[in-house]
């Protein structure tokens, strides 16, 4: 996006998200700065400690959304913003005051604003899923609980280790919604049963389950400290032992004892809040390739642009993408690999949850589930973090991961 200097844009909200999504986070920044400022910056403070959270200003935002929930508001916008300041709590260490702000938000109590936002308004669907929503605390034995899709994939993968703590809890029948191109990668379990989320099939089980839940709302239930999860992170997750890669994707990744088998993930198509900041381009990888330990695979799925398809010719980086056709390929390839590299992404939560290395270069603006580690995540063990220091910036994390690979490499 082509924009004027920022001290020739007008100073306001608008001003600030056009450079944020230009990916003019500095400026952005220092704009946002001068209007929270201001006696009166033209937006209520509720929506700037949002707009705050999203360039990673979190101090700021913290304040900001702690004054506006001091005020009279809906129910709807009450929650909005009681999620925003968890998101900004967990992001900066305070894990427990956000948890409990999160239960609280995730518990029948708030079970309207909740469905308002899953479904987007649609009464129908709310009007079904209300009187059936699961407590935070509510008591499982001998019940059927739908656990309906919120999220991508990795929320998915992150979340499901909580599905064996409603088992011991005596739950009857789970009845799991998974995508088409998941379901190779969830292992099969006695009492649950896998359904695709089609509008039909998402109304049966509505009307036929007892209760009703999401993978967000069994975090909030159950992960009460932020160092130990107290599940398995692969319990759910694995491998099809029932299939493989296709030949020509094995012959494209031969065993070389001198070198590393590294595969490299850089961009996102989900489109989600932290963009454009959690993807990079492939040219910010580029000094990785230079490394003689190292032969490089691309695990990057949809379509690549001439300057993408050229780098990789000139690095000979193989491109997997042709043989990734769902989850469970993925998971294929990940266990050929020595290691993944790549951004926050389904992928880099696959690998973790399959107990595979993965190193995740994360925005400074990141996924609060990522907390304020350094390094290590306790999510997953064999994951290592790589943080931006400043927003838009990858040259710090970038230039450590280098220097750990070169040091792994030449072992």
């Amino acid at each position: 996006m082509s924009l004027p200097d920022a001290q020739n844009l007008p100073l306001n909200i608008d001003s600030v998200r056009a450079l944020r999504v230009a990916g003019r986070a500095a400026e952005a920044q220092a704009m946002i700065t001068r209007l929270a400022a201001l006696p009166d910056p033209g937006i209520w403070i509720g929506q700037l400690g949002i707009d705050l959270n999203y360039l990673g200003m979190r101090e700021l935002a913290e304040r900001c959304l702690r004054i506006a929930l001091t005020h009279d508001m809906s129910p709807l916008v009450r929650y909005q913003l009681t999620e925003e300041l968890a998101m900004v709590l967990y992001s900066s260490g305070k894990y427990h005051e956000a948890h409990a702000l999160h239960r609280i938000n995730r518990d029948v109590g708030r079970g309207e604003s909740l469905l308002h936002v899953l479904f987007s308004g649609d009464m129908p669907w709310i009007d079904l899923a209300r009187p059936k929503l699961l407590g935070i605390d509510e008591p499982v034995a001998g019940k059927s609980i739908l656990i309906s899709i919120e999220g991508g994939f990795g929320d998915f993968v992150l979340y499901s280790r909580y599905v064996d703590a409603l088992l011991r809890e005596g739950a009857r029948e789970l009845v799991i919604e998974v995508f088409d191109e998941w379901r190779d990668v969830v292992r099969p379990r006695e009492g649950v049963r896998l359904v695709i989320p089609t509008a039909e099939q998402r109304a049966h089980e509505m009307q036929h389950c007892d209760r009703i839940t999401y993978v967000f709302n069994l975090f909030a239930r159950y992960q009460h400290s932020p160092y130990f999860p107290m599940e398995n992170p692969g319990g759910m997750i694995a491998c099809n032992p029932n299939r493989g890669l296709p030949h020509e994707a094995l012959a494209s990744m031969p065993r070389e004892p001198k070198r590393m088998k590294v595969g490299i993930g850089w961009r996102s198509a989900s489109n989600v809040r932290h963009e454009p900041y959690r993807s990079m381009q492939l040219q910010q990888l580029a000094a990785l390739f230079a490394n003689p330990d190292c032969r490089f695979y691309s695990l990057q799925v949809g379509a690549l642009t001439d300057d993408e398809r050229a780098l990789m010719q000139a690095h000979d980086v193989i491109d997997m993408a042709p043989y990734l056709a769902a989850f469970g390929d993925t998971a294929y390839v990940l266990d050929e690999l020595d290691l993944f590299i790549t951004i926050d992404s389904g992928p880099a939560h696959l690998a973790g949850a399959l107990n595979r290395p993965v190193w995740v270069l994360l925005a400074n603006a990141c996924d609060c589930r990522w907390y304020d580690c350094q390094r290590f995540t306790p999510w997953y063990p064999s994951m290592r973090l790589y943080r931006q220091t400043q927003l838009g910036d990858w040259s710090h994390p970038l230039d450590e991961l280098q220097a750990d690979l070169a040091q792994l490499a030449a072992r």
